[in-house]
């Protein structure tokens, strides 16, 4: 063979080496850029700061729930046994349960716990005698003190019928329950505003020399629930009435048998009313939208999640708005792989927010934020122009190629918040609204059951709305179980907590 055919012949085995390894170089270098980031998200998650507002270096350019209760079982293992079979006599002993086993709690109580007596009055004739009072014990709680009310009923006999008559007991929540709406109230808010287990608030009492069993105290958060699921049910449909709402879901663990299961809690936002609604359901299906809107028209706005884009083709009455942090924050994941464009392209995303904080601060009306937004709307037009040029020599699977790909996708519904004044820029709202689910999770873990769960979406569409509206969480539900007992079903709407605060306004 022609010595100058194997030297080419070499030449180009070792060409070809060579760009067999420089390719391996590239997708291996690919490989870990993508774990790089994977690694700096995470440690952002864990270690980094939580705002996401954008403010470039000076002078350098870009650069649920209830815990399931249950009765310990004793399981005691029987000896194998070979050839001859014995037989063993077996006793034991059984604690046989009250009849009246729920009405132990005011038992046993420590001498410093203090009474509190409360006449209630009787209407009786003059000629009628005192023969006696009823005395109903109920234990109560103030800020730091839990003490007894004792409602005295004063009972008169009618000498000339006979008849005796006697003061009656307010309506209560919970029937015949030994607990007053003040200590229930404070047992719920300490739950699932303070975000404080049952079992650490029985603790807290404890101490102070007051039992009270872990079913008795879930049987109230339980019932309460229950009882005020109307109020939650007109906060949805007065959300649902103002014509523009944000919509998000977060996770929440819920136990199944032995094993948990990841339910969702989808969230309904009224930037108007400053109310939230809360509803679980069992799975993230693209469905639920659509069954919790219903036949509502008007504006929603979401994240990019799917299951929004497909209520888009079901209502053409509804205009969707998408959520411009949610872009912000991926270019803000960006930085790390291509600081120089990420930070290019979160300048003007600031300058957005910049226009946003101005509106804010002067307290601009509608029509007033309207007008100003115009300097937006150049701000966006120069941003499109920025992200398609940059699109054309980046690698499209890049963290910043993604970035660029998921905003451009939805242009049209993150740009048309601009040529409002009522539409928001992003769903920063109902993502406040969901804080408090996320650190309620952090403490009772998961709920008892699919049931448990609807029970904390009702607690948190009521107190998230509270927390909104500046309302106490503790005032408002002894408010509520001290006087919807009192109403019917079809004046639920004066006991929302809105309404509590008009009342407020109207007695200040």
């Amino acid at each position: 063979m022609n010595y100058e055919l194997l030297l080419a012949e070499k030449d180009n085995i070792i060409e070809s080496r060579e760009l067999q390894f420089k390719a391996i170089l590239v997708v291996k270098d690919k490989k870990i850029s993508d774990l790089q980031h994977q690694l700096d998200n995470l440690k952002k998650m864990i270690y980094g700061k939580k705002s996401e507002r954008f403010i470039p270096n000076p002078y350098t350019g870009p650069n649920l729930f209830s815990h399931l209760d249950q009765d310990p079982t004793a399981i005691e293992a029987l000896p194998q046994q070979t050839g001859e079979t014995t037989k063993q006599v077996v006793t034991y002993q059984r604690e046989v349960k009250s009849k009246h086993a729920g009405r132990k709690l005011l038992d046993n109580l420590p001498n410093t716990i203090k009474r509190e007596e409360v006449l209630l009055p009787v209407e009786h004739s003059t000629e009628a005698i005192h023969i006696g009072d009823e005395v109903t014990e109920q234990l109560a709680y103030k800020p730091g003190k839990i003490y007894v009310i004792q409602q005295i009923r004063p009972k008169y006999k009618e000498p000339s019928t006979g008849k005796i008559v006697i003061a009656q007991l307010p309506a209560q929540a919970i029937d015949k329950c030994e607990a007053h709406s003040s200590l229930i109230a404070h047992v719920v808010v300490s739950k699932f505003v303070d975000h404080l287990p049952e079992y650490r608030t029985q603790q807290i009492f404890k101490r102070d020399g007051v039992v009270i069993p872990p079913s008795t105290m879930n049987g109230w958060v339980h019932k309460i629930g229950n009882y005020i699921a109307p109020i939650a049910t007109e906060i949805k449909k007065q959300i649902l009435a103002t014509g523009y709402l944000q919509m998000d879901e977060s996770t929440i663990k819920v136990l199944k048998k032995d094993k948990t299961h990841t339910g969702y809690m989808w969230v309904v936002n009224s930037p108007q009313l400053s109310m939230s609604y809360f509803e679980y359901y069992k799975t993230r299906n693209k469905e639920v939208p659509k069954l919790i809107l219903n036949d509502y028209e008007g504006s929603i706005q979401s994240d990019g999640y799917q299951a929004y884009e497909y209520i888009d083709g079901l209502i053409s009455e509804i205009t969707h708005y998408c959520c411009m942090a949610h872009a912000r924050r991926k270019f803000i994941e960006a930085t790390k792989n291509d600081k120089k464009n990420a930070e290019k392209i979160l300048i003007k995303i600031q300058a957005l927010y910049d226009t946003e904080r101005y509106c804010r601060e002067n307290e601009n009306t509608h029509e007033q934020r309207k007008e100003k937004r115009k300097e937006s709307i150049v701000i966006l037009n120069e941003l499109k122009e920025m992200l398609d040029k940059t699109a054309l020599f980046i690698i499209p699977n890049s963290p910043i190629g993604q970035a660029i790909a998921y905003t451009l996708k939805r242009w049209d519904k993150l740009s048309k918040y601009a040529c409002t004044g009522h539409i928001e820029i992003d769903n920063n709202l109902v993502e406040n609204a969901i804080r408090p689910l996320a650190l309620g999770r952090k403490n009772y873990l998961f709920a008892g059951s699919h049931d448990a769960a609807a029970n904390i979406a009702i607690y948190y569409t009521v107190f998230s709305s509270c927390k909104c509206l500046g309302v106490d969480p503790r005032k408002y539900l002894m408010w509520v179980l001290d006087n919807l007992p009192n109403h019917t079903i079809q004046q639920v709407n004066q006991f929302t907590p809105l309404a509590f605060k008009k009342l407020l306004l109207l007695n200040s």
